[in-house]
């Protein structure tokens, strides 16, 4: 398929991804992915996440839960859902610590600007963002999130060419850290295709890099514009697809 052909592909799951008002249940709606991540580093898994990105006629939803027998020494399990608007702008991010310290952070959009409600350690607070809904979410630990990012990228920055296929330039994008109370630049850059094996057989995967806080992660997408694997080298840390 030609690259023209699977930005097409991209798009059409991107707008899918639009807003849902507050009170819209996560349920429901038609599957756009889910599935699960395995997280390693160092090569011991340590870490799975489970997501669900549901496609409403006006609306998506990406939830997704974090559980893992230890991280930094402390248990964790953490939950997250993220809403956006059919332009791809954020409607409401939520975040949620289930076990002590039972920390969360709640994002809403107020006089245009980015506004984080959170609970940390004990205290409550506001902390607003100068920051426009055009922001990308992408928090701590929540990797089915990396996967909404590179549909917009190549839904957004595509520059065809009298081939057909298309040019992805190198693109920066704000981001917001809610579990970190904390914003950021990132840049977003196609690679190329990488031959590797992946559930056991050989694979043409789509290869990205983001370039995220002084690292790069390296992303792959299958033909059918799904997320299969995180590669982050300068901290060991993998993150694979499973299979059902």
């Amino acid at each position: 398929m030609m690259l023209r052909n699977c930005l097409l592909a991209s798009l059409l799951l991107f707008s899918a991804l639009g807003s849902a008002s507050s009170n819209k249940s996560s349920k429901g709606g038609t599957v756009v992915d889910q599935g699960t991540f395995a997280i390693f580093q160092n090569g011991q898994r340590f870490a799975t996440e489970s997501f669900v990105i549901r496609q409403f006629p006006d609306s998506s939803i990406t939830s997704a839960e974090l559980r893992s027998e230890k991280i930094a020494s402390a248990e964790i399990a953490q939950s997250s859902e993220l809403t956006l608007n059919p332009d791809g702008t954020v409607q409401r991010y939520e975040w949620k610590q289930a076990i002590p310290p039972h920390n969360s952070a709640t994002v809403e959009v107020k006089n245009q600007f980015l506004t984080m409600h959170y609970v940390s350690d004990g205290k409550q607070g506001d902390q607003s963002f100068f920051l426009l809904p055009d922001v990308f979410v992408l928090d701590d630990y929540f990797f089915a999130a990396r996967e909404v990012l590179l549909w917009r990228y190549m839904a957004g920055v595509c520059k065809p060419r009298p081939n057909g296929e298309c040019d992805l330039e190198r693109t920066r994008y704000a981001v917001l850290i809610p579990r970190r109370q904390h914003s950021e630049q990132v840049f977003v850059e196609m690679k190329g295709y990488d031959d590797m094996p992946f559930s056991g057989r050989p694979q043409h995967l789509r290869h990205f890099v983001i370039e995220a806080d002084g690292q790069d992660w390296h992303l792959w997408l299958d033909s059918n514009m799904k997320l299969v694997r995180i590669s982050i080298p300068s901290n060991g840390t993998e993150i694979l697809r499973q299979e059902k």
